[in-house]
């Protein structure tokens, strides 16, 4: 399961993320200029909440767009599942109604600094969170699907949203939790981004992170509460409960 992350970045890594994409892509714009003007800093970003994801909208170009993180499928009636849409299992994203054909067509990545998980403490009924991030210290693209929703109580105004896909954890994660986001590195987005890639092409790029990319640490119970959203709450815990990773 992945259903907290952070997403706060700063200039140099909003150029770093377009180094990535422009290596990869051969896209001709901006990328900066388009992250930034469709971006607000969030340290706690919850289910319902709205985070930039970028998805191809032309093979030159990509969009970015503040999207409500839980899908909502273009069909729905209104948004009163999307809360439990937030993660799609690789496993089975070929087979979901709701997941498929986005699978196919509507592909896209969440830029995060990190991901929150909670590690059940031996002994208690309470949960350690910790902060997963990339071992380098860069940002990391997760994997995800997309679609637009028009609001019926809203004069049909349009709504993006997305789920993140997961599969089962790695080595690293597994003491955490059993589940953990994809982690796309730049190698795949090539592929990832390609319209016409099918989804059996794309198999390979459904697995768990490889050992080594992922780091972590102990994060303060304030994470908890979606409605805490300050810096203190990606930095490392020192009174934190003495659940480990090992």
């Amino acid at each position: 399961m992945c259903g907290r992350f952070a997403q706060v970045f700063e200039l140099l890594e909003i150029e770093h993320l377009e180094r990535i994409l422009k290596n990869a892509l051969a896209v001709d714009q901006d990328l900066v200029e388009l992250f930034s003007s469709n971006y607000t800093k969030n340290y706690n970003a919850a289910p319902t909440q709205y985070a930039t994801i970028l998805a191809v909208e032309s093979p030159t170009r990509l969009s970015a767009t503040q999207a409500h993180f839980g899908l909502i499928p273009s069909w729905a009636k209104d948004r009163s599942r999307s809360g439990s849409m937030i993660n799609a299992r690789s496993e089975t994203i070929n087979e979901k109604p709701a997941y498929r054909n986005l699978f196919k067509s509507k592909r896209c990545v969440l830029p995060v600094n990190g991901f929150y998980e909670w590690q059940q403490v031996q002994g208690s009924k309470s949960k350690q969170p910790w902060f997963i991030h990339r071992a380098d210290e860069q940002p990391m693209f997760l994997a995800g699907i997309w679609d637009t929703w028009l609001d019926p109580e809203h004069g049909q105004s349009e709504v993006d949203s997305f789920s993140l896909i997961t599969t089962h954890a790695n080595d690293f994660m597994m003491d955490i939790h059993h589940r953990m986001p994809i982690v796309l590195e730049p190698e795949a987005l090539a592929a990832w981004f390609d319209r016409d890639a099918q989804p059996s092409e794309l198999a390979t790029q459904l697995n768990p992170a490889s050992e080594g990319i992922l780091s972590a640490y102990r994060v303060s119970t304030r994470v908890n509460s979606a409605q805490n959203n300050d810096p203190a709450l990606i930095e490392p815990d020192s009174g934190a409960s003495e659940a480990t990773l090992f």
